[in-house]
């Protein structure tokens, strides 16, 4: 299997010659991430890509079930890098897409790129010093009006078609024990279930909370004790939680989806 190694700038810069850089836009629960294959970061189209040194392997392409899917890896990871990538929350299911442009001449043509792939992503692991994970292709789905035929709910929580409050508060941390935070205010129970915390850049996803206490998937790496935190509520996309939300004339996906080899 071939593989597509970062660009190193300086020397590709040598070459006096137009050389291709794969930039990585990645949809994730805090926002949009952008991330560029190579040593420096990249001015594209009015944004800004993270300089990390992806690996990437061939898109695999299986005739059995239509499912695309392509490996990628990064070497010799610091741990500011795991805590970005790995600690902020879990990332599996995130839309992932990966585009190529040529530099120097697209860095003014913001529509001079190519779509490399575009997918999901699934399987995180870490070992060595590796840090890798695969972009699964989204297909096959059946598409409806507006809408995928599977299970999970279509809609982002908070948008036009769900219509929930994301109740976004700034809040002060008055205390850490390992992963439960306490705040200066009192909430309902699982209030904030499922949302996210972000203190200072750094978010983390909520697991549960009650009362003043949320508890987070992972402790945040710097003391955050007296900090102000900005908390945003969440969905798992389930029916079960559309329904705690009382939310489920709005829930758009499928409560149940008949099994593929049913005979009639």
């Amino acid at each position: 299997m071939s593989v597509v190694l970062p660009v190193c700038m300086a020397k590709a810069k040598e070459s006096g010659n137009p050389f291709f850089i794969e930039l990585y836009i990645l949809n994730l629960r805090t926002g949009i991430t952008r991330l560029a294959a190579c040593d420096e970061n990249i001015e594209f189209a009015g944004a800004t890509y993270l300089a990390v040194p992806f690996q990437r392997g061939d898109i695999a392409r299986n005739l059995d079930t239509i499912n695309d899917s392509v490996n990628i890896s990064v070497a010799d990871c610091s741990h500011e890098m795991l805590q970005f990538v790995m600690n902020g929350f879990d990332f599996r299911g995130c839309s992932a897409t990966i585009v190529r442009i040529q530099y120097p001449e697209s860095l003014s043509n913001p529509n001079a790129l190519q779509l490399v792939f575009s997918g999901f992503i699934d399987e995180p692991t870490f070992s060595d010093g590796v840090l890798s994970a695969k972009i699964n292709a989204r297909l096959p789905e059946i598409n409806c009006p507006n809408r995928n035929y599977r299970l999970a709910c279509n809609s982002e929580f908070g948008d036009a078609e769900c219509c929930m409050d994301l109740g976004k508060e700034n809040v002060m941390v008055t205390n850490v024990q390992g992963s439960t935070i306490t705040l200066d205010m009192d909430y309902k129970e699982d209030y904030w279930k499922d949302g996210v915390i972000t203190v200072e850049g750094e978010s983390r996803v909520i697991s549960s909370s009650s009362g003043a206490d949320i508890v987070v998937n992972v402790g945040f790496a710097h003391d955050i004790v007296g900090k102000q935190a900005e908390v945003v509520r969440g969905c798992n996309k389930t029916v079960e939680r559309c329904k705690a939300y009382g939310n489920m004339k709005h829930y758009s996906g499928f409560p149940a989806i008949p099994f593929e080899s049913v005979y009639r």
